[in-house]
């Protein structure tokens, strides 16, 4: 009788310690994401390759950068990444940092200043929205406020940057061609 007790009690110590071990693990490395994730999204990080120097260097400049002129900071993943849910974030942020490590390993630059026709594609809208709630705000001239409207109420399909195409990078365009030349 107590042989069967006590490999009863040796069975569950085993179980709970499984679950006790798995339990920490789980812990840990979901603390190792957070922390990874956290560590990724600003532009010490995304500006450690040469090819985002410029987009730093207009970042910083534009009204959501560190520049005296920065409205509100914003850092590179709160407008380049959706805010739409934390799979699609997590999703988006591994598919673009794997190209965009690939292209640096690989050499590749595209041309940016191309790039910025299809802006559209690298900005996200649900960015825009998670600081931006309020679309008509007290203050705002006319003309934004019949924009902004026309948003609310479905009559326009336009992004917020497409009319807003200077607000993360000011006048990125023409700081683009300059290095080109």
């Amino acid at each position: 009788m107590m042989r069967v007790v006590f490999k009863w009690v040796w069975r569950w110590r085993a179980v709970l310690s499984s679950f006790v071990l798995g339990g920490l693990a789980a812990v840990g490395a979901s603390l190792a994401t957070v922390h990874m994730v956290e560590e990724t999204g600003d532009d010490e990080f995304c500006g450690a390759c040469h090819e985002m120097d410029i987009f730093c260097e207009t970042w910083r400049e534009g009204s959501h950068g560190t520049a005296e002129l920065g409205i509100e900071v914003a850092k590179c993943v709160d407008c380049h990444l959706p805010h739409t849910g934390t799979v699609p974030y997590l999703i988006a942020k591994a598919r673009t940092g794997m190209h965009d490590t690939i292209a640096h390993i690989r050499g590749y630059e595209p041309d940016w200043v191309e790039n910025l026709e299809h802006r559209e594609a690298y900005v996200y809208e649900s960015g825009c929205r998670e600081c931006h709630k309020e679309l008509i705000a007290p203050g705002i001239s006319l003309k934004a406020y019949n924009a902004h409207r026309d948003v609310i109420t479905g009559e326009t399909t336009k992004t917020c940057i497409a009319c807003h195409s200077e607000v993360g990078h000011g006048d990125l365009k023409s700081a683009l061609m300059k290095r080109e030349h």
